[in-house]
């Protein structure tokens, strides 16, 4: 496959990561890269941080971007910085084109998330989708960092982002914690899952969670339900495994897998489009 030298897409760390495990070099792609996706720069972060001694840093290009300024305004073990302090808190709940948010427990989803979500959820509005979507978005936003917070079992805080391009909303929410089969198998329910894309599928499912089935569940309920009728990209990955559902109707049991190198923790990506249109950059 020939890999896009261009751009850090999802496909991209993916080959990137299999080359590594390959003994192969990477230094010279990383360096010529000259724009990012969202979901591509975060699942890097990921990349980066289980694998601290075989990934370079990311070119300037990337860096100096308008996505790699705001991913530069916090510092994050997933991010492009680790040490230094956040830039004050936004007080103000206006648009942004590109905006991260660093969570260590439920108890970081106060009043600076409430206002850092709002302005997603305008930025949202501002690029075209409709207000009923866009607060549905912001909801599924906070369903999903809860549940990374509540289920990572992780040591390093957890990394959201989103971004805003023409008539298109996207968010992320990254982990590296024990992931979704881990998750799901401290549960008797679950013992049975052997493997990752197993374990990302029952997730999905509404009341499963690794408390057990019909126990609140992971709030992808809220996901499928914002997306409704939407041109919506959802993305799963963890570990070996990773589900993809495009289009219209999303549903749970429907959508393509693919088994890419194992990668600790939970990635989660939600694209939502207000029609079917060729956007002017990558989305994944």
């Amino acid at each position: 496959m020939v890999m896009n030298r261009d751009w850090l897409t999802v496909q991209l760390v993916e080959q990137l990561q299999e080359r590594i495990e390959n003994d192969q070099e990477i230094r010279s792609i990383v360096a010529s890269l000259t724009g990012t996706t969202l979901p591509g720069l975060m699942e890097y972060g990921c990349l980066r941080k289980s694998l601290v001694n075989s990934i370079p840093s990311l070119p300037p290009a990337i860096v100096s971007s308008t996505i790699g300024k705001a991913l530069s305004a916090v510092p994050s073990a997933l991010g492009l910085r680790t040490v230094g302090a956040a830039r004050p808190a936004r007080r103000r709940i206006d648009v942004q084109p590109a905006e991260f948010y660093v969570a260590s427990s439920e108890d970081d989803l106060d009043d600076n998330w409430k206002a850092f979500s709002i302005r997603f959820a305008r930025s949202a509005e501002k690029v075209g989708l409709k207000k009923l979507v866009a607060n549905g978005l912001r909801a599924s936003l906070h369903e999903m960092t809860e549940n990374a917070l509540i289920h990572s079992q992780s040591d390093i805080p957890v990394l959201v982002g989103y971004r805003v391009l023409e008539e298109t909303a996207q968010f992320c929410v990254a982990d590296v914690g024990i992931g979704v089969l881990a998750s799901l198998q401290s549960c008797s329910d679950f013992s049975h899952l052997g493997f990752d894309h197993q374990a990302i599928k029952e997730a999905l499912r509404d009341g499963v969670s690794r408390l057990g089935r019909n126990r609140g569940g992971m709030g992808f309920r809220q996901v499928f339900k914002s997306l409704a009728e939407q041109w919506g990209i959802l993305r799963f990955r963890s570990g070996e495994g990773c589900i993809v559902m495009d289009g219209t109707d999303l549903e749970t049991d429907r959508g393509s897998e693919h088994f890419p190198p194992g990668l600790p923790g939970f990635q989660v990506t939600v694209t939502c489009r207000s029609r079917d249109l060729a956007p002017s950059e990558p989305l994944l």
